[in-house]
């Protein structure tokens, strides 16, 4: 981890350049990259999305996620989990990136893919830092004691929840959907019971603060981000309604792959869970 951590270090300042050109000067921070000429365009792009998640990484231990904290692998199999789910991440960007790039091109296009890719990745890096900013903001709710406790009394109760979960799936007959034998007594208050800390804690004032607060930051990384497509869109002399156009069926196919995607993970959730029925 000690290497990783000086390669940040090494890297800040131009990281830092690159940050704030995206954020504050994204029209003039387009037409520069736009108007260089440099190679392997797509490696770098590749590099400063690394670097970008290994600084959110860290930031996400000074301004840790209340409701989704990150831990730092602590052993070899920590870190493969870890590198494992980056290398995915690397490559759901890219595909991202990808047909982003196709829909633009369709509208008429005409830079490379390896142009568009350094852009897409220096955008989307800092759209990963913002994140850690804005899921931090969850930690405001946890000056109520009240949400404090409970949300500690959630995560111990993590692992029996997902052991009566799992319980259930198991005694529910595939076929008919019917619950086969008696569910204890005991377990289904248990069950009742975490369900209705989750429904209280969501209804305190502070959580609800936060969860806005989250929100809207959230929203202004997806209106600024809504900017950088329209001017992107535009320093490629595309029309109004083919920018509007093309960022609509961006976002539609992106919502259809990331659809296809959670359904995969959740088959191989459902069958993990079906391999551990007595």
């Amino acid at each position: 981890m000690k290497q990783y951590l000086e390669k940040v270090l090494a890297e800040i300042p131009q990281f830092v350049s690159h940050f704030a050109g995206c954020l504050f000067t994204p029209k003039a921070f387009l037409q520069q990259q736009l108007s260089e000429q440099q190679h392997s365009k797509v490696s770098q792009g590749v590099e400063f999305l690394f670097l970008a998640f290994l600084i959110a990484l860290f930031l996400s231990q000074v301004l840790p996620e209340a409701t989704n904290p990150l831990t730092l692998p602590q052993d070899e199999q920590a870190l493969l989990a870890l590198g494992s789910q980056a290398l995915l991440n690397l490559f759901l960007i890219f595909f991202v990136a990808a047909i982003a790039y196709g829909v633009l091109r369709w509208q008429g296009c005409q830079h490379s893919f390896a142009d568009f890719f350094q852009l897409f990745a220096f955008f989307c890096g800092v759209s990963m830092v913002l994140a850690v900013f804005a899921n931090a903001l969850t930690n405001i709710a946890l000056i109520d004691p009240v949400i404090a406790r409970t949300w500690l009394d959630l995560e111990q109760g993590r692992d029996e929840f997902q052991a009566l979960m799992q319980l259930l799936l198991c005694q529910t007959d595939a076929v008919t959907g019917e619950l086969q034998g008696e569910f204890p007594p005991e377990q289904q208050a248990r069950l009742e019971q975490l369900q209705l800390q989750s429904q209280q804690l969501l209804e305190r004032p502070l959580f609800v603060l936060a969860s806005s607060l989250q929100g809207l930051v959230s929203l202004l990384v997806l209106i600024w981000l809504a900017r950088v497509w329209w001017l992107y869109g535009r320093l490629m002399q595309l029309s109004g309604s083919r920018i509007v156009l093309s960022a609509m069926l961006c976002f539609g196919l992106v919502l259809l792959g990331s659809w296809l995607l959670e359904l995969m993970e959740t088959g191989g959730q459902m069958m993990a869970l079906y391999r551990q029925c007595p």
